[in-house]
């Protein structure tokens, strides 16, 4: 096996090079930029190449030979630049898609979505399966995956490859580090709106996110949409009891929300802000089934977990 891992500095990806590696796997790392940490040793060779770089991209697939993509690599709210995060989202995942296709070798690709696809409606229910409709409303990031999902299962691929949509909740653990996320205002913020006090809230710990995939990987038969997220879920009042719940009135937190995001302050779209009212708790039965896995961290404790680990600079929340 010859895994191809694009967006391979991002975190998520590097959880798992980071699993594959200590397994002795072939690596492919593919990213506009290589990162910093000395990893993986003489099995991983990397790529500096845009996803948007359909030739570049071509030329390293049938070099390489792959046998599994694994397409992490998207703009996530980094770019605020709604042709650009389409080029690179979109049209980049096309190109993913269409190299894939076009390198025999390849017979499996999975592209990882995220369950904020699912959207924050009132009529959400509790445990949403993979049937749910995806209904993101104004927040790019999900309306993004919405779109390449439709794209990845509405084209006719051929016969021997196996295309694996994943939809992960937030992934956390020792190795988390988005300093500008909701989970850093979780942890250092003082007060929190007390209209957020039952949010309900769904974390996935990296170590089951990467056994599952592991398993995904060496699976040749799977195929389809899967949610990749614990079976438990928390309140933002279980997960930090101590903290102040303040009346704060939600047009005040939108305004602020929308603020620190055209300042690049925060990474936090405010049209998310929905999720706070109207949450999306996914199931992942369909998955777990498959291949029997018990999750070894509840929601909760992945959350604790990444407190205890934390690397977010110390006086600093955002």
């Amino acid at each position: 096996m010859k895994v191809l891992i694009t967006g391979s500095s991002g975190s998520l990806a590097r959880m798992l090079i980071g699993h594959l590696a200590e397994k002795n796997t072939e690596i492919v790392g593919i990213d506009i930029r290589e990162c910093s940490d000395s990893l993986h040793g003489d099995k991983f060779r990397f790529y500096k190449c845009s996803i948007t770089e359909k030739e570049k991209l071509i030329s390293i697939f049938a070099g390489e030979k792959p046998t599994n993509v694994v397409h992490f690599a998207c703009s996530f709210n980094k770019v605020r630049n709604r042709k650009q995060e389409y080029e690179i989202d979109i049209t980049g995942s096309d190109n993913v898609l269409k190299a894939s296709q076009i390198t025999p070798s390849v017979r499996q690709l999975i592209y990882i979505s995220s369950a904020a696809a699912y959207g924050g409606k009132k009529n959400n229910p509790l445990w949403m399966s993979e049937s749910e409709p995806l209904d993101p409303g104004k927040y790019r990031y999900g309306m993004n995956k919405k779109l390449v999902e439709h794209n990845y299962t509405n084209i006719k691929v051929r016969d021997d490859l196996r295309i694996v949509i994943l939809r992960p909740c937030q992934v956390l653990g020792p190795a988390f580090d988005k300093p500008k996320s909701i989970v850093s205002i979780l942890i250092k913020v003082p007060f929190l709106p007390k209209f957020t006090r039952e949010t309900k809230l769904q974390f996935i710990h990296s170590v089951d996110l990467v056994a599952l995939m592991e398993l995904i990987l060496k699976d040749n038969e799977i195929s389809g949409i899967y949610n990749l997220v614990p079976d438990s879920y928390s309140t933002v009042k279980d997960i930090v009891p101590d903290k102040k719940f303040l009346p704060v009135p939600f047009f005040v937190i939108k305004g602020f929300l929308w603020i620190c995001w055209h300042l690049k302050i925060m990474n936090i779209q405010p049209a998310s802000i929905v999720h706070s009212f109207y949450p999306t708790i996914v199931d992942s039965t369909k998955l777990t089934s498959r291949y029997g896995y018990k999750f070894k961290y509840s929601s909760k404790e992945a959350f604790e977990d990444t407190v205890v680990y934390n690397r977010i600079p110390e006086g600093s929340w955002l």
